[in-house]
């Protein structure tokens, strides 16, 4: 007949580690970037996919969001591409965000890419591909080329922001 052994003791009880550790763990240091706020935290989210063609292009994402006071965000095939970090991947095995504001350039709308920014208050969509699985979940969509419409209404808020 097989016997159920109890399980090995552990070398060193859960209680005797953590009163080992008190007063051991100090925080050297924390880094801060000023004014960039954290994704998770983020009112406002831009964000760009593979439709902007080269990293080069980035600019103009970053020149909208500077615009939006926004934060930066980025489809997975974008971070795994190394055009721009992994901590701004947003998506089901990225981050998942809420924002007032989330705006989608250039991403086709991947059901990961979706459950990541689902719970956005507000999701716009600049896509050149109308069938792109995107524009169901979007509140507003712009279908157009995201070299000429981004960089116009990049203009057209400046413009907006001065007047009032």
């Amino acid at each position: 007949m097989l016997s159920n052994p109890k399980p090995p003791a552990l070398p060193c009880p859960l209680k005797t580690f953590q009163a080992a550790l008190k007063g051991r763990i100090r925080v050297k240091e924390v880094k801060t970037q000023e004014g960039i706020v954290p994704l998770p935290e983020a009112e406002t989210v831009v964000s760009a996919g593979r439709g902007m063609k080269d990293p080069a292009n980035w600019g103009i994402v970053e020149d909208l969001a500077a615009t939006l006071n926004a934060t930066t965000a980025c489809s997975r095939p974008v971070a795994d591409s190394h055009w721009r970090p992994h901590h701004e991947h947003v998506g089901q095995t990225g981050i998942a965000i809420r924002p007032n504001l989330y705006i989608a350039i250039g991403i086709s709308g991947a059901i990961q890419h979706l459950a990541g920014v689902n719970n956005s208050k507000v999701i716009v969509v600049i896509n050149k591909d109308p069938e792109a699985p995107f524009f169901k979940a979007a509140d507003y969509g712009v279908v157009g080329d995201l070299f000429d419409i981004v960089p116009r209404l990049n203009e057209s808020l400046k413009k907006f922001k001065a007047a009032h």
